[in-house]
């Protein structure tokens, strides 16, 4: 190779290492690695140098002088050709990344990646930080975290380099292919929200102007008193006993009341959204929260407590719909005899919320779609849509066609699911019933751009909004309390912080009840308030609302049109 090609590919190096390095790619790259735990360790030597690969260049860095480097400040001659191009900022940013150490329980962790999920996970991983052979790095980076995890100092990079079972060689082309994917989502994400705000100011002026001062207002609770109760199901033919919370309206004897169910995520207690079934029963809707015994909270105690090798069990795609099914069911039975015959239960709403929008949307008549799960499902997928490793888990489940939909069901609200591969185009179609679809612009687990938009607009039901928070993330977490995952002893529920803005919890509470007030109780009344109008009323900076009937087609993925 000529001085003027080395020259040029050094300079296209340089220049990717500065986007790297000023977006932090490498920092992402290693906090998702960090969490790669398992007690499973390789005995071989430990990298000395770490391969890269850039079009026809293959070169190497010691670790030595990476060590060199983050101890002293020193720069060997061979990180100079990049380092000495790069401004003293960066300098100090990788510097403070190589030095930065981190504590946890190597013993949660390696429970998390023993689990399909966590497997699956370090499979997406081993295509980007690879053996010295070019093979899946899976189980290198396996083996590197414990090691380096047991170490008294602590996860750090260098760490890592040390423990890893080879020498680690970095698939350049396919971590700036990542990288590229992920600015460009980050980009189109922020410019599709921008139309569809020009649009909902569009459609906003083409509704009828409404002064919603002198309205009711929704985000305040009803008019009406409520009990709570709990109570144990046992469904036999299943062997499986879960418990349902009850929030009962105390309204005339005369009137019938429409059952709203309310389906959580994974992990999450089931009073997470307590505040919600509160607001709907204050306005005469009766609320059943099942537990989902194997994909809650209590699931995943048992998981980080070695008792389950599952953080949720596959089996969770099938069972939580036969529960809400099974518990209207129950209810049915009981209608008469406990209820006052009150209960309208051929006239039921379903919330589900992440995990939860699953269960409602199979309930609402969604089919898995095996077809789509297997073209999406492979090693060599990026790590742009993180939602794709809980989807995927549902090809462990024996390939037929399955049918949960429950002709009760007659509106279904749906929080931020993923389902563009679970169930695709073809599974989704097959929904008619009314729905109401909530989605955030800053959701790095199930993109707003690849995964919401897309599965919204291929909904054929005539019925449907969909509802864009800008300014919130999927969870809202507060990432400072993984630095608390140091014992197993520790209850999941102090692990990880969520954090739910106020407003947003008062978006739901509002849009929801006017939501199931049409579509349930039938009252038209309450119609202004699903429209562009009264999201933009009600928005509060920097937590901005979005609501729309339909998405152009010119504005989504061209994968998804």
């Amino acid at each position: 190779m000529n001085q003027r090609m080395l020259d040029k590919h050094l300079a296209n190096i340089q220049n990717q290492f500065r986007t790297l390095m000023g977006r932090r790619f490498f920092f992402t790259l290693l906090a998702i690695c960090s969490l790669a735990f398992t007690l499973t360790a390789l005995p071989v030597r430990a990298a000395d140098r770490i391969y890269f690969n850039y079009g026809p260049l293959d070169f190497s860095i010691s670790v030595e002088s990476l060590e060199k480097f983050a101890k002293e400040g020193k720069v060997d001659p061979e990180l100079a050709f990049i380092l000495n191009r790069v401004s003293p900022e960066q300098k100090t940013q990788l510097r403070n990344l190589l030095n930065s150490r981190y504590q946890f329980s190597s013993v949660l962790m390696s429970r998390f990646f023993y689990s399909s999920f966590g497997e699956r996970l370090l499979t997406y991983l081993g295509e980007l930080i690879q053996l010295d052979k070019g093979q899946n790095g899976l189980y290198g980076i396996r083996s590197a975290l414990i090691l380096s995890t047991a170490d008294s100092d602590g996860l750090s990079v260098i760490n890592f380099m040390r423990k890893f079972p080879t020498n680690m060689r970095l698939n350049t082309q396919r971590i700036m292919q990542q990288f590229h994917e992920i600015s460009a989502v980050t980009q189109e994400t922020s410019a599709f929200v921008a139309a569809l705000e020009k649009t909902n100011v569009q459609v906003k002026n083409s509704e009828s102007s409404i002064d919603f001062s002198q309205l009711p207002n929704i985000k305040e609770p009803g008019k009406f008193s409520y009990s709570k109760q709990t109570r144990k199901l046992r469904d036999a033919s299943r062997q499986r006993e879960f418990i349902v919370d009850l929030y009962l309206p105390e309204v005339p004897n005369s009137e019938k009341i429409p059952v709203i169910v309310i389906s959580n995520g994974i992990g999450t207690k089931i009073d997470r959204y307590e505040y919600l079934a509160q607001h709907l029963a204050s306005h005469g809707f009766a609320v059943a929260i099942p537990q989902h015994p194997d994909s809650d909270d209590k699931q995943q105690q048992a998981f980080f407590q070695g008792l389950s090798s599952q953080m949720f069990k596959t089996t969770a795609y099938i069972n939580r719909p036969l529960d809400v099914s099974y518990m209207l069911d129950e209810l049915e039975r009981l209608n008469s005899s406990e209820f006052k015959g009150q209960l309208n239960l051929q006239q039921v709403g379903l919330f589900g919320n992440s995990f939860g929008g699953h269960t409602a949307l199979s309930l609402a008549g969604a089919q898995l779609n095996f077809a789509q799960l297997k073209k999406d499902c492979t090693p060599e997928r990026n790590l742009v849509n993180l939602s794709l490793l809980v989807q995927c888990q549902a090809l462990e489940l024996p390939e037929k066609t399955y049918n949960f939909r429950d002709n009760r069901i007659k509106a279904v609200s749906v929080l931020f699911p993923s389902g563009s591969s679970l169930y695709g185009e073809a599974g989704l179609s097959k929904i008619n019933i009314p729905i109401l679809w909530g989605a955030v612009d800053k959701d790095i687990f199930s993109p707003l751009l690849l995964e919401q938009s897309p599965a919204f607009s291929w909904l054929k039901t005539k019925e449907k909004y969909l509802l864009i928070g800008t300014g919130l993330d999927h969870l809202n977490l507060n990432f400072s309390s993984f630095s608390n995952l140091t014992s197993p002893d520790q209850n999941v529920a102090d692990r990880v912080t969520i954090k739910e803005p106020e407003v947003a919890k008062s978006y739901v509470k509002a849009l929801n009840l006017a939501f199931f007030r049409v579509y349930l109780a039938n009252d038209s009344s309450y119609r202004p308030y699903l429209s562009a109008a009264y999201a933009q009323a009600i928005s509060e900076n920097p937590y901005n609302l979005i609501l729309l009937r339909s998405i152009e087609q010119n504005l989504l993925p061209k994968k998804s049109k």
